[in-house]
């Protein structure tokens, strides 16, 4: 058992440690290697150089950082059954994977666990976790190409993560704050519309996406969606918030397309936040083997695992590899 700690110094709980690195190199000691990695173009040299006995590769930050791991090693290694297990340790702003996979405690704690492992060579359990292959093409022809947990491709789950991130901090309050202040803004605007500033967040967040998509050769009825997200696991997010939940069981994809007016949408949160689900005549929230999203009027700029890309005028996603994360509880 060998570790390989790549340090994401921007990730939320690292950017006020700036001796981050060398403190890990000292929890890690001789049983793995500690990278420092301030940019993609890091990563990716990082994870072509990793050790070959590396059998743990841990992302010390959230979603995000398990995210960019991932890509890179397979850009590296075509056969997933040679991937190490993967480890994320809580560190992000969004860090729903860790929580899916068992993964408990303080990165530090985290970390300081599989060291103890490695010094007794005694591997941690795993866990086999599915996910969501995206192909599609960029506004200047080029291919894309990610794997990933979750996608939001437009609509609510799109748009809510801007204002999510506009917050200082980063967990179920900010989330609630979020929830609360589209669902005040919107309540405003339909008893008082003259108090109600524009944009605001209820505006925004209900902003509809325009998009052909398709879901196992079967057309949504609408080219206007307030849904439109995918996912390969479901996840909690801020406590109680769950997504995909449809997809709980290995190997179900859960899909979601549609137009659902703004005032359904405010009558069904309570349910929809813990539940996970949305109804609506024009909605398809199913699951199934492919999602065909084809952007219209303007380009899609979907938030996968958390993080933005821009530019997108098409994704498939289908089932991806199934990746090992190892099971940790930082003590």
């Amino acid at each position: 058992m060998y570790l390989a700690v790549i340090v994401n110094p921007r990730a939320r709980r690292n950017r006020a440690a700036p001796d981050r690195a060398a403190d890990l190199r000292r929890i890690v000691g001789p049983w793995g290697e500690v990278y420092e990695t301030a940019s993609l173009e890091d990563v990716r040299k990082t994870v072509k150089q990793l050790n070959p006995r590396t059998t743990h590769l841990v992302g010390d930050g959230g979603d995000g950082a398990l995210h960019w791991l991932v890509n890179e090693i397979e850009q590296c290694i075509s056969d997933p059954q040679r991937w190490p297990a993967f480890v994320p340790t809580n560190g992000g702003s969004v860090n729903a994977v860790a929580r899916k996979a068992h993964v408990r405690g303080r990165p530090d704690a985290i970390i300081r666990t599989l060291a103890v492992a490695a010094e007794a060579d005694r591997p941690p359990p795993e866990m086999l976790l599915d996910t969501l292959e995206l192909d599609g093409e960029t506004v200047e022809g080029a291919k894309f190409h990610r794997l990933c947990f979750g996608l939001a491709a437009g609509g609510v789950g799109n748009r809510f993560y801007d204002r999510y991130y506009d917050s200082p901090d980063h967990g179920r309050l900010a989330v609630a704050r979020v929830i609360a202040r589209s669902f005040g803004d919107y309540l405003t605007s339909k008893v008082a519309p003259g108090h109600t500033k524009t944009p605001n967040y209820a505006s925004v967040l209900f902003t509809p996406t325009r998009a052909r998509v398709v879901i196992d050769g079967e057309e949504v009825p609408t080219r206007t969606h307030r849904l439109l997200h995918a996912g390969a696991i479901d996840l909690h997010i801020g406590g109680p918030f769950r997504l995909f939940p449809k997809a709980s069981k290995p190997g179900a994809l859960h899909f979601q397309a549609g137009e659902v007016r703004p005032s359904r949408i405010v009558v069904q949160l309570p349910a929809a936040l813990t539940n996970g689900t949305v109804h609506g005549d024009r909605v398809r929230d199913v699951n199934g083997r492919e999602m065909i999203i084809e952007a219209e009027e303007e380009p899609l700029s979907p938030i996968i695992d958390g993080e933005r890309f821009l530019g997108i005028t098409r994704l498939v996603a289908r089932a991806g590899p199934r990746i090992r994360v190892a099971e940790v509880s930082g003590r």
